[in-house]
């Protein structure tokens, strides 16, 4: 388990570093894995300490994009918060990877 772990987290690691807007879909597809495999992979690094979730409510505008920004073209008009995870490797994952911040 532990050198299986330790690769994942590396890719994980990798993945999340990248900056890309990743769903969970797509970064189970790019470690081979199902969804649901993937999530229980996530949950056990979350317990470990070496991945740590972030939860945040995001404004949903009534424009055609999926969020209000300065560049948007639609109606700045507020419908709706939505709730959004995300990720972000810990110190502690981290210096598992090697990876200095």
């Amino acid at each position: 388990m532990v050198i299986g772990y330790n690769f994942f987290l590396r890719r994980i690691s990798t993945m999340l570093d990248s900056k890309e807007k990743l769903t969970v879909g797509t970064m189970a597809e790019k470690l081979n894995l199902r969804q649901n495999e993937f999530r229980d992979l996530l949950s056990i690094m979350e317990r470990k300490g070496d991945l740590e979730q972030i939860k945040e409510e995001v404004a949903m505008c009534g424009g055609k994009c999926s969020g209000c920004s300065d560049l948007c073209t639609g109606t700045k008009t507020f419908l709706s918060l939505a709730s959004m995870r995300s990720y972000r490797l810990t110190e502690k994952g981290r210096s598992a990877c090697g990876r200095v911040s």
